[in-house]
């Protein structure tokens, strides 16, 4: 406000200012191009989803500019992926494909626009079941953004970062929690349906690993709340005093040099079930086996790795 800049030296006031230009230019930038692609999708018979901080963004906060993104995410349909990736490239976008994350997604730039495309929530094999189709068909619209239905998104928000670089840890960034406790402030929870996502795809000990961490800054009034749902997705005693060690000691940030530690000793146990951890680690084996398979299923038989 006004009254805030005021009362601030005018180099700190004049920062502020800057930031609050150039978050607003960001999203300007965003919102066009979605705004561009949204009738480019359509005509191509394409469903799609803007996730996480850019569909956030829409629903809770008073002024979307306040939330900065890096980029967009969209999720589609796998089948879907060639043509969303040929729309994208003839609206003038860069596709930018890396070996390791081809199995999911990809990304297209086009001036300060990145674009990630994603064909599944998460690495395939991190769900016990593929839930892309029926996240698209849950869809809805928001301020003329396509986005996923309240519960999917609070399912996401409890699931996707657990398994992001940053999971747990301050390098997650603020915004994430910003997001999650102005959405459960503000928009309704439905937590038996997102219970029930939670057990179909496996990842209820995921959601309570976040929600401990979440709780941990959450105000008074919304930690009660988180109270009910962490005690309904609490793991086995063991496991759970297992991974309360990563969140209180803050092992992610402290390991975040040593990737693999991490994966083994910290995200592959926020499966729910061995069997689960198997399955996510048959996934991570296929993805790699097939790289240049999903790469081609989305750039075109001619296309190879650099």
């Amino acid at each position: 406000s006004n009254g805030l800049l005021e009362s601030l030296p005018d180099d700190s006031a004049e920062a502020l200012r800057q930031a609050r230009r150039s978050a607003a230019v960001g999203y300007l930038a965003q919102r066009a191009a979605l705004d561009r692609l949204d009738p480019l999708f359509e005509e191509a018979g394409i469903a799609w989803v803007a996730m996480k901080g850019t569909h956030v963004r829409e629903c809770v906060y008073p002024d979307p500019a306040l939330r900065a993104a890096s980029d967009i995410d969209l999720l589609i349909l796998p089948e879907d992926r060639r043509r969303a990736a040929r729309v994208l490239l003839d609206a003038g976008y860069t596709a930018h494909v890396e070996p390791a994350n081809i199995s999911h997604e990809a990304t297209f730039s086009q001036g300060a626009v990145d674009i990630d495309l994603h064909w599944h929530m998460l690495r395939p094999g991190r769900t016990r079941i593929d839930m892309t189709a029926e996240l698209l068909a849950r869809r809805q619209r928001t301020n003329g953004v396509w986005g996923l239905s309240d519960d999917d998104t609070l399912f996401l928000m409890l699931t996707h970062p657990a398994f992001a670089k940053y999971a747990c840890s301050p390098n997650m960034g603020l915004a994430r929690v910003a997001d999650f406790l102005m959405w459960v402030q503000k928009r309704p929870v439905d937590w038996p349906a997102v219970l029930q996502r939670l057990e179909r795809a496996g990842l209820k000990t995921a959601a309570w690993v976040m929600l401990g961490w979440f709780r941990m800054l959450a105000p008074p009034h919304v930690a009660a709340t988180l109270d009910g749902w962490i005690d309904s997705v609490r793991p086995g005693r063991l496991r759970a005093a297992y991974l309360n060690q990563w969140l209180t000691r803050d092992l992610p940030s402290r390991w975040l040099s040593r990737p693999v530690l991490i994966q083994f000793g910290f995200t592959l146990p926020m499966h729910d079930r061995p069997g689960d951890v198997l399955h996510a680690l048959r996934g991570l084996r296929q993805a790699r086996q097939n790289e240049l398979r999903d790469a081609r299923a989305l750039m075109g038989e001619g296309f190879g790795f650099d």
